[in-house]
């Protein structure tokens, strides 16, 4: 069974921080430079976890796992608030670009 997690990252040295974003945007969905939506099984969290652990150190940087039950759940504000509306909303017809990907990426599907 799949579950939804946010993963946030506050990693100090920039070569380390690319590595540990270049792994995770194959894995999950940015919602910010260093905040990841993942909606993945017990065992592919498990393996994000120790990819991401393997790319940071434990003394300086600081990562974090949230539990969430639902995507429609996070509250948004600023620049992304359209697309994020829109991604919990399902409409996909909204003009931002790149919607129907993101929404895929998410949900597996595009309607």
């Amino acid at each position: 069974m799949k579950n939804w997690y946010l993963l946030a990252y506050d990693i100090r040295e920039t070569k380390r921080l690319r590595k540990v974003h270049y792994f995770l945007k194959k894995q999950a969905t940015a919602l910010q430079n260093s905040v990841f939506l993942l909606h993945v099984d017990r065992k592919t969290l498990e393996d994000i976890l120790v990819g991401v652990k393997k790319r940071t150190k434990g003394t300086v940087d600081d990562v974090r796992l949230y539990p969430i039950a639902n995507p429609h759940i996070i509250w948004a504000a600023g620049k992304q608030v359209g697309v994020m509306q829109s991604l919990y909303t399902g409409n996909l017809n909204a003009p931002e670009s790149g919607l129907k990907r993101l929404f895929a990426s998410l949900f597996g599907r595009t309607s």
